[in-house]
Parts: structure tokens; sequence; C-alpha cells
């Protein structure tokens, strides 16, 4: 495990459509939110890395819960639209590595990660190009 002291914290912020302000950070109670959720951390961002809307609601119901304890996972889904899914991906891949310690950063990993944001990305935008209320 990393030493606590390699550990980045730069908080990512994201504005969603009721226009407040939020800070999207992986704590130890986010982290637990999760595995309590889906049985273990991996699991969780093996769903996200498939793609699943429903893992994505929850990773972010998880970063906020901490700042906003009264939030609930459909709050969070209906303050997210189509057209900011994109912008949205960046910033959690963002708020990702940021959370993540300097010093086990490995190159490969960080490749898989950013190859794995990339895809995302790219089915999002086939998402909101063929949606035609977009």
């Amino acid at each position: 495990m990393a030493n606590l002291k390699d550990v980045k914290s730069k908080a990512v912020k994201i504005t969603l459509l009721d226009g407040v302000e939020r800070t999207v950070k992986l704590t130890l109670n986010a982290m637990a939110e999760l595995e309590e959720r889906y049985g273990s951390i991996e699991k969780a961002f093996a769903e996200l890395d498939k793609g699943s809307m429903k893992a994505l609601r929850c990773v972010l119901w998880a970063a906020f819960v901490e700042d906003d304890p009264e939030i609930t996972e459909r709050q969070v889904g209906s303050l997210i639209d189509v057209q900011y899914m994109q912008t949205l991906m960046e910033k959690l891949g963002e708020a990702f590595t940021n959370d993540m310690p300097q010093n086990s950063a490995d190159p490969a990993f960080i490749e898989a990660k950013a190859a794995e944001v990339a895809k995302q990305k790219a089915e999002l935008v086939e998402i909101i190009e063929n949606d035609p209320n977009a």
C-alpha cells in the first residue's frame, strides 16, 4: 500500500443541472459505499469500465454523499443529461487520477485507464450523436 504522504489531493469540481458546484472526491467513505454495494471496489469499477450507467450514477453518488448526506442515487441521476456525459467522464477520470497515490502511478496502469476513459468517451459521443433529442 502507498504512503499516505504520496496521495495527491486536488479537488475536481463539477456543476450539474441544478447549478450546484460539487466536488468529486473518492474518500474512504465513498470507497466503503461502493464496496458495500458491489462487494468489492474492483467489481464497482469493472461495471463502470463496462459502461454501466447504474455504476456511473452509483460512483458519483458515493463521491457526493459525504458532502450531501441526503442526496440519493436517483437524484444524482436526474442531475445529469446526455449532453454533459462526455465532460462528466473526463472529470470523473480526473478525480480518479487525482486521488491515486503519486508513487503508484504505474505507466501501464495509467495508459490502460486512459484507454478505458477514451473508449467510454467515444461510446458516449456515439450515444449523443445518435440521440434524436440531443
